[in-house]
């Protein structure tokens, strides 16, 4: 055993190393560093030295005089097997890395027969060097672990295998609702199947006939939805912030202008678009209507643009055109100007945390079921896909920016409203199982400066709401955030590997920092060169709670023969089938524009139309004919028209009252589809 190996018995014919006062001899070479004390047992397990050099050195360095310990060491060190020489020159590196027994106390793994908390994600596996009694060496895998509250970070380049050792297989066990940036479509390729037995999947991907729609309009209920959207969709252009501030000051009164004042066809940002190159008689109309709304905000933001000069005006106008042209694109369009139902935050989230809180007090089981016989019982766990190939991606930067901060503003409004109610509900377990909802932002630094992000992981950790950046170096994530130190210091776990670059390599050698080895020389626990190298290439570096921990990666899934065979079994078993939400038509675009206000009338007070309804409410299929609010809609510009045809004023249209309060926190209606196949949850041990 290593106790008996230790203190000298055991295989190797020598004899055992006897000291008096044993107990106290075990206590000293516990309260040593772990750097000598991983010396001495190298040393001792040696099978080439002497036994009396052996008991040497054992004494040199218990009378505490490290010199005469490091000069006999140097005398006996060619006696040592070349494996023992190797282990010695690195030992000072190897105890800079969290052990096995910090990792256990630590929780990233559990001790025998702790159990697995339910919102664990499996990261990495410590490699722990064994000998067994007969000798043999091999090396023990230990699954690392992350759960609880906090956000994580990896940084990888290219081609390093991020999807396939981190997010793919996080996916594919991982319950709790999730929302992917998938910009090469593969996450959803490879895990839509099985995350639909979680939940609702959706899948936004302009261009592909099968896209679910998210128009962002439809979740502008105030001026700062409004405003929100603005922030989202102008990426900064220049180091003056008046031209940007500028910017989202006409941008945030023209969405708000076309949620009050059109009808259901054109409340979309392809006429925002089109306001934005409307000609001089539209603009100035456009602009009396905002100076003259009932409307406070509507009414300042017409004040401000009438105060800008025609070549300001005309500036900021043409560098927004040209940010938003894309949203009159017919791909863009043609997913931009509905939703799906049940596609926002609020219904997610919602749902997920209605089905938590009733399986909680009924005792029973959270999540999907296999209820045997063919039955099936779906979980309530949405998942959401953006995906844009790598080659689309600056041309629809803006629409990505826009529903992902849209969606990442609202999961905190609404995680904060749940986690309020659920508190309140004396009838709830107070830790009763309840998932995070985590947002997967691969290639994050692409999307620009996103402050909500920024804000996010800075805010969110107590939310449930975890955040997982990737970048693909240091340098890419300073030149986008100015304050990316802060950002990388509240990620709780920060994970590195496969650096191709010296400024990340150096970045990470600077963490882990410099250490003195048992000859009494400083040198890094690993310098650059080494990250950069085949030393670290299985390996990864991950930095969590104080600790700095060397982690051998998963197998990537494409090699791993045992989750191939799982996946063939699975699919040929249920399917590949991805349960969807139904398609929703879009709705026709009138074939006139709102017609010039008579004198002294209120354009917007007359056409004010309600809030758009929560998209998760919608009919399967939009039957205007029978849609009592557009037929309003329709008879309100009707009687307009022919008011203005005899000079007199129309009646102003009636509009349900909006007390812009927050709507409870029902289930939202989801997919009327009937759940179906047996799943059989994934498990890929080693």
């Amino acid at each position: 055993m290593v106790w008996g190996k230790l203190f000298g018995w055991g295989k190797g014919g020598n004899e055992p190393i006897r000291w008096t006062g044993g107990s106290f001899h075990v206590a000293w070479y516990r309260s040593l560093d772990p750097e000598w004390r991983e010396a001495l047992r190298i040393i001792t397990d040696d099978p080439y030295m002497e036994h009396m050099f052996k008991v040497r050195l054992w004494q040199e360095l218990k009378s505490g005089d490290l010199e005469k310990f490091r000069a006999q060491l140097r005398s006996t060190f060619p006696m040592l097997h070349p494996d023992s020489q190797a282990r010695l020159k690195s030992i000072s590196a190897s105890a800079a890395w969290a052990s096995l027994q910090q990792l256990e106390s630590g929780r990233f793994i559990p001790e025998k027969g702790e159990p697995w908390p339910e919102d664990t994600i499996e990261l990495a596996r410590f490699a722990l060097p064994y000998v067994d009694e007969d000798g043999g060496q091999t090396t023990l895998f230990y699954p690392i672990h992350f759960h609880g509250e906090g956000h994580l970070l990896t940084v990888a380049p290219t081609g390093a295998g991020k999807g396939q050792r981190f997010i793919l297989p996080t996916l594919l066990k991982f319950e709790g609702p999730v929302v992917v940036l998938d910009p090469k479509g593969e996450n959803y390729k490879e895990t839509a199947w099985w995350r639909s037995l979680y939940g609702q999947v959706f899948k936004f991907a302009p261009g592909q006939p099968d896209s679910d729609s998210y128009n962002p309009l439809d979740r502008v209920k105030s001026w700062d939805d409004a405003r929100l959207v603005a922030d989202l969709m102008i990426v900064p252009q220049s180091r003056d912030p008046f031209w940007d501030d500028s910017a989202k000051v006409l941008l945030s009164g023209l969405i708000y202008y076309v949620v009050s004042t059109r009808p259901p066809g054109l409340r979309n940002m392809a006429e925002v678009q089109r306001l934005l190159a409307a000609s001089k008689e539209e603009h100035d109309r456009m602009l009396e209507e905002l100076k003259a709304s009932g409307d406070q905000r509507l009414r300042q933001a017409g004040n401000l643009i009438e105060k800008q000069t025609d070549g300001l005006r005309m500036s900021i106008t043409t560098t927004l055109h040209t940010q938003l042209e894309v949203w009159s694109s017919d791909r863009v369009r043609a997913v931009t100007s509905t939703t799906t139902p049940g596609f926002t935050m609020e219904d997610i989230l919602v749902t997920a945390n209605n089905d938590a809180v009733a399986a909680s007090k009924e005792k029973r089981w959270y999540g999907w079921q296999d209820k045997g016989e063919g039955q099936v019982e779906r979980g309530a766990s949405g998942s959401v896909y953006l995906i844009v190939p790598p080659e689309e991606m600056r041309a629809t930067l803006t629409v990505l920016r826009v529903i992902l901060g849209q969606l990442l503003s609202e999961a905190i409004r609404v995680r904060k409203e749940i986690m309020e109610r659920n508190a309140a509900d004396k009838e709830l377990h107070p830790k009763f199982l309840n998932y995070p909802i985590t947002f997967f932002l691969d290639e994050m630094p692409q999307l620009g400066y996103m402050g909500i992000i920024e804000n996010a992981v800075a805010i969110t950790r107590s939310y449930k709401i975890r955040m997982w950046l990737f970048t693909q170096d240091i340098a890419q994530l300073k030149e986008v955030y100015p304050k990316w130190e802060s950002l990388i210091a509240n990620c709780r776990c920060q994970i590195y590997f496969r650096p191709n670059d010296t400024a990340t390599a150096a970045h990470v050698s600077a963490r882990l920092g410099r250490k003195r080895d048992i000859w009494g020389k400083e040198d890094w626990v690993a310098s650059p060169q080494q990250l950069m190298g085949t030393e670290f290439w299985e390996d990864c570096v991950m930095f969590q709670d104080g600790l700095a921990i060397r982690a051998r990666m998963q197998t990537p899934l494409f090699a791993d023969p045992d989750h191939k065979e799982w996946v063939e079994e699975n699919q040929a078993k249920y399917g590949k089938e991805v349960l969807r939400a139904p398609r929703v038509a879009p709705l026709p675009v009138p074939e006139t524009r709102p017609p010039v206000p008579a004198e002294g009338s209120n354009a917007v007070a007359a056409a004010q139309a309600p809030a758009p309804s929560s998209p998760g409410a919608q009919d399967d299929a939009v039957d205007l004919e029978d849609d009592a609010e557009y037929q309003a809609e329709l008879a309100a510009l009707q009687a307009r028209m022919r008011a203005r045809k005899s000079g007199s004023p129309p009646a102003a249209a009636a509009s349900p009252p909006d007390d812009g309060g927050p709507r409870p926190l029902e289930r939202p209606s989801g997919s009327s589809e009937t759940p179906r196949r047996p799943p059989a949850p994934p498990s890929f041990d080693e």
